[in-house]
């Protein structure tokens, strides 16, 4: 029989559907920096034919145009990384939009991942800076 873990949101909490111990989505995001407009709202993951997919919902929650950007690593059940450091994939979300993002793991021996996330000019526009 084959496992799947399935990870179901709702708001900024999850649970992995599969005989694993509930995670939230900051288990899963290594921040580069404080993103105050772009956010990952939403993550699932299932494995199919021995490799993980993902889905991953980033939302602005500005009304301006706001760049973003992320990569995976991909890790082995240790948390040793099993692939080389990706590019860093640029997106633009534009006011108030959410879009998903789609990767799958470049190899089999992958069984976790984080993704590395980064959005640019987070703090403009802000009326609490000066």
């Amino acid at each position: 029989m084959k496992l799947k873990s399935i990870i179901v949101v709702a708001g900024m909490f999850l649970a992995l559907v599969a005989p694993v111990s509930a995670q939230s989505i900051a288990d899963k995001i290594e921040n580069q920096g404080v993103s105050k407009y772009v956010k990952i709202t939403g993550l699932i993951s299932k494995i199919s034919n021995g490799f993980i997919s993902i889905q991953v919902e980033m939302a602005n929650t500005d009304n301006e145009d706001r760049k973003a950007y992320y990569r995976i690593k991909w890790l082995d059940e240790s948390g040793f990384q099993v692939w080389d450091d990706e590019v860093w994939k640029p997106m633009l979300l534009h006011g108030s939009q959410k879009q998903n993002v789609q990767a799958m793991a470049p190899t089999n021996k992958a069984r976790d991942f984080r993704i590395q996330f980064n959005a640019e000019n987070n703090t403009a526009n802000d009326p609490t800076k000066n």
